[in-house]
């Protein structure tokens, strides 16, 4: 029901505004906090070493992490209150001017918006008048109303009320999951403490809540993420075949056969999700039955899938209506909590569940996999694909010119990459590798520098610049353990800050195609970084070309033979393979430091050195192998 003039006369959204300003000075000094506090580990990092010093730099980052995820939500929740309270402040200005106005003019404004002449004005022209107006009032009601509710949800989301987790009733008791944000290590722990009989009933239950809640061991996550999956495709198919229409017709008018928008949301994201699980575990993105229907991802059973030496996938993350209905998912094919080598990919830049990145002829994940196998068969590496973060919608998005999403995925990553130990399976080694391609290079570095994600290697691929993190060293990993694949033809990495170069010219020269302004922080592959820079050269390539920044993980070639080295925690064997590459350098000029000089012989001169902005890639015109 929408409220009345009334209770719009008497509300106060610039309460809302007021209450962001406040929260805004309390993120200001949260920040200046942590700003503090990270220059503090850092200082004790250089001047203290031992067991103990690992000890207190955990927990201090840990620490840190939770400060940073605390100041994020004070950030959505000053957006929340702002943007609600500006617009319902500008929506009931509006419409009691538009009342004021009404009155004046000799009609009566009832509490719900209806409009009817005075006494002393009469005649059809007055009353089609009244009628238009109260159409457009209560037109006017039913938004504010609209506002006021999806400002409240907005509020709720930010502050981390969580609506949709009630406690679950188990043989009479009642089972309360814990929040998102609670420690992982706590989660596992109440996790253990439940019975399997309560174990059970949560799984047959299957809140979505559970199966994206980090703490909670792997297999159980994809159980219940895949229940909830086969509820969003049952939600449409069932209305559809009880109606005799196809799903197609349900989708396009939902609210016809009393589905909602966020129905059709949920549904076409499973159909996206299951596409991508199957074509992680198969190649193809559909199966069909004898009869050529089409099989749903829940009724392959084990049994089928070795008959047929598919690859073991498994749905670790799954919330559908995520990133304004981009969709979130994470597919691993392996099981991290079991496998001896986890590598956990990131895309960039126009990547979604919506859109199809985790199928559609995305075969990243698939590639690495099977390359990491023919290194070490005897232990497989799990590979997963993490679309966990909102990313720039595409090249002309402003957001690809910014860091502002990369910092906001990137803690959401070091979340998640950082509860994997939590659920590894005791007395199995773990080795870890995260690896981020273009924007997802970004997301990946700050995530390492900016949010404390604990990994033993990080892997960049055609990285416009990595933020927060000024040098390898910065990532809080051995600085020979952050790769760095960059092909010289690849122009996104050429975007960089690098010594003198100037990146803004080279996009400009690009046509713009990193977005209006270019560089993302400093060139992961200039030499003053530190990294460890493998072969990443596409064969053939003798030029500038877009079409070479996706070639990364294509098989056979040498950047992901690099990969696969790395993943599976052989990375100190790129030399010997023949597999490093020289970093990028800034040409310098210089005098000649002695001259012979006929008769006189050497004569020592004053040497001069002068920088240029001239950057030289020792891998240009080198053949890709």
């Amino acid at each position: 029901m929408a409220v009345s003039v009334s209770t719009v006369r008497e509300s106060q959204p610039d309460r809302l505004v007021d209450a962001a300003d406040a929260l805004r000075g309390k993120y200001t000094s949260l920040q200046t906090l942590v700003t503090g506090e990270r220059e503090m580990l850092s200082s004790l990092q250089g001047h203290w070493s031992g067991d103990a010093a690992s000890a207190a730099l955990t927990t201090g980052l840990r620490d840190i992490a939770r400060q940073e995820r605390t100041a994020a939500r004070l950030s959505h929740l000053e957006s929340a209150l702002r943007s609600g309270g500006l617009q319902m402040a500008a929506l009931r200005e509006a419409l009691l001017d538009l009342v004021t106005t009404t009155e004046r003019f000799g009609f009566a404004v009832a509490d719900d918006g209806t409009v009817t002449p005075e006494q002393w004005l009469i005649g059809e022209f007055l009353d089609s008048i009244a009628r238009n107006l109260t159409a457009f009032l209560q037109k006017m009601l039913r938004l504010f109303t609209d506002l006021d509710e999806n400002t409240a949800a907005a509020i709720d989301q930010a502050a981390g009320v969580d609506i949709a987790n009630p406690p679950v009733e188990v043989d009479g008791t009642s089972l309360q999951i814990p929040s998102p944000d609670t420690d992982p290590a706590q989660v596992h722990q109440w996790w253990d403490g439940l019975t399997q009989h309560q174990r059970d009933a949560l799984i047959a239950a299957h809140p979505p809540v559970l199966g994206n809640l980090n703490g909670i061991p792997a297999d159980v996550r994809d159980r219940v993420n895949i229940a909830v999956l086969d509820d969003d495709l049952d939600r449409v198919e069932s209305v559809a075949a009880a109606r005799g229409v196809s799903p197609a017709d349900v989708t396009a008018d939902p609210g016809r056969y009393g589905l909602s928008a966020s129905d059709v949301t949920r549904y076409q994201n499973a159909h996206r999700t299951q596409e991508g699980l199957i074509h992680q575990m198969t190649g193809e993105n559909s199966l069909t039955g004898p009869g050529g229907d089409v099989r749903r991802y829940s009724e392959i059973g084990a049994a089928e899938r070795a008959d047929k030496n598919w690859r073991p996938t498994m749905l670790w993350a799954y919330d559908p209506q995520a990133f304004d209905g981009k969709g979130r998912a994470a597919v691993s094919i392996g099981n991290p909590d079991t496998s001896r080598n986890t590598a956990v990919i990131v895309p960039g830049t126009s990547a979604s569940v919506r859109d199809g990145w985790l199928s559609d002829g995305h075969n990243d994940a698939i590639n690495l996999y099977n390359q990491s196998l023919q290194v070490d068969r005897d232990n497989p590496t799990a590979v997963m694909s993490w679309m966990g973060y909102n990313t720039p919608e595409s090249f002309t998005d402003p957001n690809i010119a910014t860091t502002g999403l990369a910092r906001t995925g990137g803690d959401a990553l070091a979340w998640d990459v950082n509860s994997l130990g939590v659920t590894h399976e005791a007395g199995i080694p773990q080795h870890l590798t995260v690896a981020g391609h273009s924007y997802g290079s970004t997301t990946v570095a700050d995530a390492f520098a900016h949010s404390g994600m604990q990994a033993d290697n990080a892997v960049l691929l055609g990285s416009p610049g990595t933020d927060v993190a000024a040098t390898a060293a910065d990532f809080g990993v051995d600085g020979d353990r952050v790769y760095i694949g960059d092909a010289s033809t690849d122009p996104v990495g050429w975007l960089g800050q690098m010594g003198n170069a100037l990146p803004g010219e080279i996009n400009d020269a690009l046509g713009s195609m990193a977005g209006p302004s270019a560089g993302l922080g400093t060139d992961p592959a200039f030499e003053d970084f530190g990294a460890t820079r493998f072969r990443a050269e596409v064969p053939g390539a003798d030029m500038i070309d877009p079409g070479d920044h996706s070639y990364y993980y294509t098989p056979g070639s040498e950047s992901l033979r690099s990969m696969a080295e790395i993943v599976t925690g052989n990375g100190e064997r790129l030399g010997e393979l023949g597999l490093l590459a020289p970093p990028r350098t800034e040409i310098t000029l210089a005098t000649p430091g002695q001259i012979d000089l006929p008769l006189v012989g050497e004569v020592t001169l004053p040497q001069m050195q002068i920088e240029t902005p001239v950057i030289y890639d020792p891998e240009w015109n080198r053949a890709g192998e």
